[in-house]
């Protein structure tokens, strides 16, 4: 009896330790380089019932064997903090292979949530400036024809919106979102956007955006960084880790001083996020 409470104690204490052995992993991220990064992150995607997995498999399989390659892109899990990549190889990468757009975070998260995302209206016409390589890219290629089919949500979603509060700027995307009656047939996928303030035309947009999906004890965020960069997974305890994640990109600050950039869970705003940088 002696020895088999032991075994078992024993049993629980390497237990523990290998869970906090695993937690101390996180986060950890992957610009999907390869194969095997690729096909756990598609795995993941149908798990939880995300739309054309297997379309964005082959943008994802295609970014990497051409961008991918040129900037040498790894097909590893890494620390976020010390991930780099060469924009300017990726960018030549994708262009000696292809004469038409890459696709950016709005498109990709949107191919994701085809058929889970709703909205109850839509605007019907798009005069902006913010989407306009989004629209052009939509407009004129074929890979993109499932967008397309939805284009005035896609529209609706992510253009700009005019600043009605200055002093909560902060609710112009939520207000929007309740107001078109968006929502997401989902109980682990949402879409996280980061809208960025304009004060020239003051008004905010979508500059980016990701699915995230929810496990017990992490999230996994899933990611386009931006027209010919990378595709990125990230994987983190909490949201206080991915807005730090996301905080060291300088490309979603303004000057300082400047309100936002706000972030957005299915249209709920969360939080502000600190530059870092």
């Amino acid at each position: 009896m002696k020895v088999a409470t032991f075994i078992i104690l024993l049993c629980m204490m390497l237990d523990g330790c290998a869970k906090l052995e695993k937690k101390q992993k996180l986060p950890i991220a992957t610009y999907m380089g390869g194969n095997n990064t690729i096909t756990e992150i598609c795995k993941e995607l149908n798990a939880v019932g995300a739309s054309h997995v297997d379309v964005f498999q082959e943008w994802v399989t295609d970014f990497a064997d051409s961008a991918g390659k040129n900037a040498n892109i790894k097909d590893t899990w890494s620390d976020p903090e010390k991930m780099k990549v060469d924009t300017g190889k990726c960018m030549d990468g994708w262009e000696k292979n292809h004469n038409y757009s890459d696709t950016d975070c709005r498109m990709t998260a949107f191919l994701l949530l085809d058929g889970l995302l709703h909205a109850e209206s839509t605007e019907d016409n798009y005069d902006g400036t913010y989407l306009m390589f989004d629209m052009e890219a939509i407009d004129n290629v074929d890979r993109y024809e499932i967008i397309r089919k939805n284009k005035d949500m896609f529209i609706t979603l992510y253009g700009e919106k005019s600043i009605i509060d200055d002093k909560h700027p902060e609710t112009t995307f939520s207000d929007s979102w309740k107001h078109y009656g968006f929502q997401i047939d989902s109980d682990r996928i949402s879409i996280l956007s980061i809208a960025i303030y304009d004060p020239d035309t003051d008004a905010i947009f979508i500059g980016h955006t990701g699915l995230l999906i929810k496990y017990s004890d992490y999230f996994l965020f899933v990611e386009k960084i931006a027209f010919e960069q990378p595709y990125q997974a990230t994987k983190v305890y909490n949201m206080e880790e991915l807005f730090d994640i996301l905080s060291s990109r300088p490309e979603y600050f303004g000057e300082e001083g400047e309100a936002g950039p706000f972030v957005y869970n299915n249209g709920e705003y969360i939080g502000t996020l600190k530059n870092n940088n």
